[in-house]
């Protein structure tokens, strides 16, 4: 027969209601805790890395063996001979508010925003209103931004994605609304990352996903293949409602 002695009882009730209470609180999204001006570096970045309204993800080679190059054509190892190539994209909601604060927190930690004067934070303040002001009624925007850890990789990435336009993109671009799929309204390119604008779509339930759909090129070794990735509504939801 299992016996509690009485005298350990209550501790052990005690020491439950503060793991619990530990847990719940370790559990609760940070974004809805605390003002943006309040992000640490860590939860910047989560923000914009992985979130409800922002992922990595990443597209490999198939890769048979490092030494079977097809030299003189063979542009893809050479100092990463022993590493297997790789693309990530990482994707933002930028019309999204909580993605937004998250750009303007990311600015006020590199600029050391604690240590400027007050006419500079003023004027910081003002820029940064003027930005989060910013609403998008009738459109979604997604940027998308690659990474490679195979520099010949990097100039292909962006000889291809510089010479897309709206023409070319409109059959192979998409945001999968519920039962919508909508097509691509407007597409920008600078440095390393593209932007997709999508027309704002109806109410969706927030039981719904909404994704994400392009097209990765050749690169090399990584060959074409159709990228989709979806995001939960539920887990987009500020103040009741989904927001992205």
């Amino acid at each position: 027969m299992l016996t509690v002695r009485r005298g350990l009882y209550p501790g052990i009730i005690l020491l439950l209601a503060v793991c619990l209470s530990v847990v719940a609180a370790f559990g609760a999204d940070f974004w809805a805790k605390k003002p943006y001006q309040n992000w640490s570096v860590d939860e910047t970045r989560r923000m914009l890395e992985e979130s409800p309204w922002a992922t990595t993800i990443s597209v490999a080679a198939i890769q048979t063996s490092v030494t079977s190059g097809d030299s003189p054509n063979n542009t893809g190892y050479r100092g990463e001979m022993e590493t297997e190539p790789t693309i990530s994209y990482n994707l933002q909601f930028r019309s999204a508010q909580p993605i937004r604060e998250a750009q303007v927190r990311s600015s006020q930690l590199n600029s050391k925003y604690d240590a400027m004067s007050a006419e500079q934070k003023t004027a910081f303040d003002v820029s940064a209103g003027k930005f989060l002001a910013v609403t998008f009624p009738d459109r979604v925007v997604v940027s998308v931004t690659f990474h490679t850890n195979v520099q010949n990789y990097e100039s292909l990435l962006r000889s291809y994605w510089v010479r897309q336009s709206l023409a070319t993109l409109s059959m192979s671009v998409f945001l999968n609304a519920g039962k919508d799929r909508l097509s691509l309204t407007n597409y920008s390119f600078k440095d390393d990352t593209f932007q997709f604008t999508f027309p704002r779509p109806k109410e969706l339930d927030p039981g719904e996903k909404i994704g994400v759909e392009f097209v990765h090129p050749n690169i090399d070794r990584i060959r074409q293949q159709r990228i989709l990735q979806e995001f939960s509504l539920k887990k987009m939801l500020v103040n009741g409602g989904p927001v992205f």
